[in-house]
């Protein structure tokens, strides 16, 4: 990818985020690029296949590191890692991730194919973590799990939450951390 493409995905990444897809004319993208408009329909075919290629791009990177959390061979490791994964992601691009909430939920926009296999991947890894840790239900455990990281990653992205506490409250109930004494007692009275 030129450098004029990665400046027009990352000018409009960021006006889509802020202002919404419908919302973000191509002109405006040129311009705050200083690039002719003509230019994104060259690169890109239409509004619709600049937003696809933020969106893949995005999701390649997303997939890189499920791909690491599936590799791992330590299953409290993958459970660690598949816990930090959303505030990772959010904390890392902030912007992508605003884009993808708004899309899904307020546009109705289905996941694309190659974020399915993510979510597949993410969450074979974590059931095969689950059983091999002797866990009664790992299908459940994994299926709690994996919408309650839905969940926190939503919270983060529309909400000023607590996220440390809670990763660590998860952390704790998965005995993956050691509670301090005083903050133990404090998780098992909730």
């Amino acid at each position: 990818m030129t450098e004029k493409q990665e400046l027009i995905l990352s000018v409009a990444l960021n006006l889509f985020a802020k202002q919404g897809f419908a919302a973000t004319p191509t002109s405006q993208i040129a311009k705050e690029a200083q690039v002719s408009e003509g230019l994104i329909f060259r690169h890109f075919g239409s509004k619709e296949g600049l937003l696809q290629a933020i969106l893949e791009e995005g999701q390649a990177r997303v997939q890189a590191m499920v791909n690491s959390i599936a590799e791992e061979t330590d299953p409290r490791r993958i459970i660690t890692r598949v816990i930090d994964l959303p505030v990772q992601l959010i904390e890392q691009e902030r912007e992508f991730w605003g884009l993808q909430f708004a899309l899904k939920y307020s546009q109705k926009i289905l996941p694309s194919k190659q974020q399915d296999t993510s979510v597949i991947a993410l969450t074979k890894a974590l059931y095969q973590a689950f059983d091999t840790l002797g866990y009664d239900y790992p299908d459940k455990e994994t299926e709690f799990l994996m919408i309650f990281l839905e969940g926190l990653s939503s919270a983060m992205l529309t909400q000023d939450i607590q996220v440390n506490s809670l990763v660590r409250f998860v952390k704790v109930k998965y005995d993956l951390v050691q509670a301090q004494s005083s903050k133990k007692t404090q998780l098992q009275k909730v």
